[in-house]
C-alpha cells in the first residue's frame, strides 16, 4: 500500500502535466521563461536525440542529419544563454546561480558519466576476476574522462564552463548599472570576439600542437566551448534585446524574409567539411529561422493542447533527458536491425518519421525513469539536488 501511495504521488507528473488545465499562463515572462521557448527547447533535445540514434545506435550518416548537425547544438547554446541573462544579476543570484550549476548540473553529470562508465564495462566486458573488471574500469574512465567528448556527457561539462565566464561578466555589468541596451551590444561583441576565437584556435591547435597542450585542450573540452560559446552570448544578447526582438518578428514580412533566407543559406551551405565562417553563418541562419517560427506558433503553447504541454515538458527536463539517454542509446547499438538502416536510407520521407518516432520514445522513457526514481526521492536528491 505505501508503495501505491508514492507511485500515485510520483509516477503520474508527466500524465498530469498533459492532462491538467494551464492554468491561466500568458505569453509574458512566466517563471522568468516564455512558453514557446520552452516547447523549441524540447524540440532541440528531440533533435539531439535523433542525432544520437541515427549515427551513435544505427551508424547512419544522413543529408537530413547532416543538415540538422549544422544548427542544432548551436540552437541549445543559444536558448540556455538566453534563459542565464539576468539585467539585475547581484551579487546573492550570483552565488546562487553558480552553485545551483555546480549541484543541480556539474555533480549529476559527473555522477551519472561515472555509473555510465560503470555501465559499460560491466554490460561488454568479460573478466577472469575483479581486479581485472576494477583495472579496466580506470583505463575506462581515465581515457574518457580526459577525452575532448567525455562519452557524450561534454555538453554539459562545457555548458558549466560557459556559463561560468559568462555570469561573472553579466554580474560585473550589472553591479556597474549597465542599461539592458549596452549590456546586449557588449554580449554580441563577446560573441564576435569568440568566433575570432575560434577561427584562429581551429588552425592552432592540431595533431602537430605539443602534447601537453593537447591534453589541456581535450580535458576542458575546448574545441566545443570555443565553438559553441558564441551561441550562449548570442542568446543573452537576444534577450536583452527581446522587446525590440519580439516586435521585430511581429511584421509579417520578416517571417517571409527569413524562410527566404533560410533556404538560399541552407541550400548553398555544404554538409561535410563546413568551413568556420560556413558554419556561423548557416547556425545563425537556422537560429533565427527556429525563433520566428517558434514566435509565430506561441499561441499552441500558451493552450492546453497535449503536444505543446509534452514539449514544453521535455523542454524544462532536458537534463535528465540528456544524461540518461546515452545508456539507451548505448544499447541500440547491439541490435542489429538492418532493415531498419534500409528503411532510413530509403530517403527523407522515410527516415524523419521513423527516427522522430523513436527519438521520441526514448525520450519518454528517460521521463518514465526520471519519474520511476522520484518514487524515492532520497535517491534523485543525490543524483539531481533537487
Amino acid at each position: 500500500m505505501k508503495m501505491t501511495l508514492n507511485i500515485r504521488n510520483y509516477l503520474p507528473s508527466l500524465r498530469d502535466f498533459l492532462i491538467l488545465p494551464n492554468s491561466g499562463r500568458g505569453a509574458g515572462y512566466p517563471d522568468g521563461r516564455l512558453d514557446f521557448i520552452d516547447g523549441l527547447r524540447g524540440i532541440t533535445m528531440i533533435l539531439v536525440v535523433y542525432w544520437h540514434v541515427l549515427v551513435m545506435s544505427l551508424n547512419v550518416t544522413t543529408y537530413t542529419a547532416m543538415t540538422l548537425q549544422l544548427f542544432r547544438m548551436p540552437l541549445f547554446f543559444f536558448i540556455s544563454g538566453f534563459f542565464a541573462y539576468s539585467f539585475n544579476y547581484d551579487r546573492d543570484k550570483l552565488k546562487k546561480r553558480l552553485g545551483n550549476r555546480w549541484h543541480k548540473q556539474l555533480l549529476p553529470t559527473f555522477i551519472i558519466f561515472t555509473s555510465f562508465i560503470i555501465f559499460e564495462v560491466t554490460y561488454y566486458g568479460n573478466y577472469l576476476n575483479f581486479g581485472e573488471f576494477l583495472n579496466e574500469l580506470f583505463k575506462k574512465f581515465s581515457v574518457n574522462g580526459i577525452s575532448e567528448f567525455k562519452s557524450g556527457y561534454w555538453f554539459t561539462f562545457v555548458l558549466v564552463e560557459v556559463f561560468c565566464l559568462f555570469a561573472l561578466i553579466n554580474y560585473l555589468l550589472s553591479s556597474r548599472k549597465v542599461s539592458r541596451n549596452i549590456q546586449g551590444f557588449v554580449f554580441l561583441g563577446i560573441a564576435g570576439l569568440c568566433a575570432l576565437i575560434e577561427w584562429f584556435y581551429s588552425g592552432a591547435v592540431t595533431a602537430k600542437s605539443p602534447k601537453g597542450i593537447q591534453a589541456v585542450c581535450e580535458f576542458f573540452s575546448l574545441t566545443h566551448l570555443i565553438r559553441y560559446q558564441v551561441f550562449f552570448y548570442l542568446g543573452a544578447a537576444a534577450r536583452a534585446f527581446d522587446r525590440q526582438l519580439w516586435k521585430f518578428l511581429s511584421r509579417n514580412i520578416v517571417g517571409i524574409a527569413v524562410l527566404a533566407l533560410t533556404l538560399v543559406v541552407f541550400w548553398f551551405t555544404p554538409r561535410f567539411r563546413v568551413p568556420v565562417w560556413a558554419f556561423y553563418g548557416a547556425a545563425c541562419t537556422g537560429i533565427l529561422f527556429s525563433i520566428t517560427l517558434f514566435f509565430y506558433l506561441r499561441r499552441f503553447f500558451t493552450g492546453n493542447g497535449a503536444l505543446g504541454r509534452l514539449l514544453k515538458f521535455i523542454g524544462k527536463n532536458t537534463l535528465p533527458i540528456y544524461l540518461f539517454h546515452y545508456f539507451i542509446i548505448r544499447m541500440m547499438k547491439d541490435l542489429q536491425l538492418p532493415w531498419l538502416v534500409s528503411g532510413i536510407k530509403a530517403g527523407a520521407w522515410a527516415e524523419i518519421p521513423i527516427v522522430a518516432l523513436i527519438s521520441l520514445a526514448i525520450v519518454l522513457t528517460v521521463l518514465g525513469v526520471d519519474s520511476l526514481l522520484k518514487i524515492k526521492p532520497r535517491i534523485h536528491k543525490i543524483i539531481f539536488a533537487c
